[in-house]
């Protein structure tokens, strides 16, 4: 009996976590079909007024939808990879997932024409706290995608565009 409630208490706990992470799910796949988001853009430039440089630009956009952002995507081009890092937000404005893909543009032959993809990641969330991570983002330190988030939903604010 001692051995039985560990079992039934890690079963059940996969059972809630896959829950959730199902309805992140059906939630990015209606952000991703939906139709006439009002889009804003923040450019390289005002990110290179706040000192944040790379190689390749800088943007973000963000994507409206009844006044409420939905979705942001962050582009950060790097010398010989390209990092694309896409937050999606709950109804109410919580950050549920986050998906980043790095992909090299750059190879012993010079610019690729079609960017390979090296590696991916997904971060499912739920009430602001990291409930699952699928993949892994090579060479690239360990980020705080909640933060970035927050960082960036001011970003959208503060950009005279």
């Amino acid at each position: 009996m001692k051995k039985l409630i560990p079992f039934l208490l890690i079963v059940f706990s996969g059972l809630l976590f896959g829950q959730n992470i199902e309805s992140v799910k059906k939630t990015v796949q209606s952000i991703n079909q939906a139709k006439g988001f009002e889009i804003k853009k923040v450019p390289y430039s005002y990110f290179m007024d706040k000192s944040e440089v790379s190689d390749n630009g800088i943007e973000l956009k963000g994507f409206y939808k009844n006044g409420k952002l939905r979705k942001m995507e962050y582009f950060v081009g790097l010398s010989v990879w390209n990092i694309i890092t896409e937050y999606f937000f709950s109804e109410n404005g919580k950050l549920v997932f986050v998906h980043s893909k790095k992909y090299q543009t750059v190879n012993e032959n010079g610019y690729l024409e079609k960017p390979q993809l090296l590696s991916e990641l997904r971060c499912y969330y739920e009430k602001n706290k990291l409930i699952k991570t699928v993949g892994n983002i090579h060479d690239i330190p360990k980020t705080d995608y909640i933060k970035d988030s927050q960082k960036f939903i001011h970003d959208l604010k503060n950009c005279k565009n």
